[in-house]
């Protein structure tokens, strides 16, 4: 016998962990191993209670109609605030009351950002006395 001979126990036996099945037997040289493992169950969603779309869209949201009299970066913000609203809305997060309020507030910004670039444009193709022919007759009204 060589040394290795297991010290008198049968290598017909199977020999079972937690993630490992082998049947080893002596008649081969060959091991069968069979894994299985199950993945843990969770109890949570598969989104686990996600709000970040409808916190972004607030927060654009709330910019947006600070920095309408920007112009530009109100339109952008206020078109951001209603792309994650709605994404938001559709992934299901929890935040809906959050996305609704970004979606408002977007919808105000831009409707604020375009009357403040059309009448940024308006303006500046008007000559310096236009503007102030209409400054005095906006006082003459008052």
């Amino acid at each position: 016998m060589s040394e290795f001979d297991n010290n008198g126990f049968e290598t017909a036996e199977t020999v079972e962990t937690v993630e490992n099945v082998e049947t080893i037997d002596s008649s081969s040289d060959t091991v069968e191993t069979t894994t299985s493992y199950e993945s843990p169950s969770y109890d949570t969603p598969s989104s686990e209670g996600s709000k970040v779309f409808g916190i972004i869209s607030l927060v654009c949201g709330i910019l947006s109609l600070l920095c309408c009299c920007t112009g530009w970066i109100g339109l952008v913000l206020s078109i951001a605030a209603i792309v994650l609203g709605i994404l938001s809305i559709n992934k299901q997060e929890d935040a809906r009351g959050m996305a609704i309020a970004g979606i408002v507030c977007g919808g105000v910004g831009v409707i604020l950002a375009l009357i403040m670039v059309i009448m940024g444009a308006a303006f500046s193709a008007a000559d310096a006395t236009d503007i102030e022919q209409y400054v005095e007759r906006f006082e003459d009204i008052l």
